[in-house]
């Protein structure tokens, strides 16, 4: 109405006013400019109640990590029987796990950049029981409300490994943004794992290399396996193994490395998961078979972000 009714030429809300006149004050007490597309921090201006909020943006990084100890889940999770407020179940922790690879990994960075929490984002997951191990598992770790937004990588990752010495380490590559935790989570990478299994009879190291040879390279159909049942939808997946060979032998079991396309069940492959899995390694033989160690030795096809840094955004000095 205002401008309406004095004919203003060029009118603008006051907010325009308002984010302009106070970001010049900013900039002025502050010495930086700013950065209207990828802000670190926003204030909340409440005329109102006369209130200014302050919403500091997390920082990322890009890194691979690597679980050496079996037993430790990838990020947290919360007592199965309290939901997290506490009992006596889980020692009054609210855990289900004392310890996660998104705990040993982000504590000491959120700590380092004096941040409130940090979140592991990984390209999949392995089990509770398996090791990452080889190359790596890429990831991205977000720390929430940081006072820093920078450190030297190097200091960064010595402080994590000396952290989490023996359980999971960790080698960072670069300082990242938002959109590489959506590329790494949709990349579909394969992945090669290194399993002993366990046959219950007597198979000759030529008779399991037949078996193995009938399902490398073959469409493997997964019912969702029994025991993630309660958690996945119920549904047939087709996954491929790309590869599938014998390497030795180790008190008395079979030593096996298996590459498989990203979701395919590694323990359903060869136990069958009672006929949910087909073909299976059990159905081939004719005789049960079963995982005992898994280890995942490599991940491939995911990059951790963009070589050209086109999905990063730089840590800005000059700009808040």
């Amino acid at each position: 109405m205002v401008w309406s009714d004095l004919s203003l030429p060029d009118p603008e809300p006051l907010k325009s006013e308002m984010n302009r006149e106070v970001g010049k004050l900013i900039g002025k007490l502050t010495g930086k400019k700013a950065d209207l597309v990828h802000p670190d921090i926003v204030f909340i201006l409440d005329l109102s109640g006369d209130v200014v909020e302050l919403k500091v943006h997390p920082v990322f990084v890009a890194g691979r990590y690597m679980k050496y100890e079996r037993g430790i889940p990838q990020t947290h999770w919360d007592c199965r029987e309290c939901r997290g407020a506490g009992c006596e179940k889980c020692d009054f922790t609210g855990k289900q796990y004392m310890d996660s690879v998104e705990e040993l990994i982000g504590r000491p960075a959120a700590e380092a950049l004096g941040g409130s929490w940090a979140v592991l984002h990984g390209s999949g997951r392995e089990d509770i029981d398996a090791r990452m191990i080889g190359t790596g598992r890429p990831f991205v770790l977000e720390i929430e409300s940081p006072r820093k937004r920078s450190m030297d990588l190097a200091a960064l990752e010595a402080l994590i490994n000396e952290s989490a010495q023996g359980r999971v380490s960790v080698t960072l590559s670069r300082w990242c943004g938002r959109d590489d935790v959506e590329t790494i989570k949709s990349n579909k990478a394969h992945k090669k794992y290194r399993i002993l299994v366990e046959v219950d009879g007597t198979v000759t190291v030529e008779g399991l290399s037949i078996a193995l040879s009938a399902i490398s390279g073959v469409t493997i159909f997964q019912r969702t396996p029994e025991r993630v049942a309660h958690r996945r939808a119920d549904k047939v997946r087709e996954r491929r193994v790309l590869d599938i060979e014998y390497i030795g032998t180790e008190e008395g079991r079979y030593v096996i490395e298996v590459t498989g396309e990203a979701g395919l069940y590694i323990k359903e492959l060869v136990s069958g998961d009672n006929g949910r899995t087909h073909p299976s390694l059990t159905e081939v033989l004719g005789m049960p078979a079963r995982v005992v160690t898994l280890d995942v030795v490599q991940v491939e096809g995911t990059e951790e972000v963009k070589e050209d840094g086109t999905s990063q955004r730089p840590t800005k000095e000059n700009t808040v």
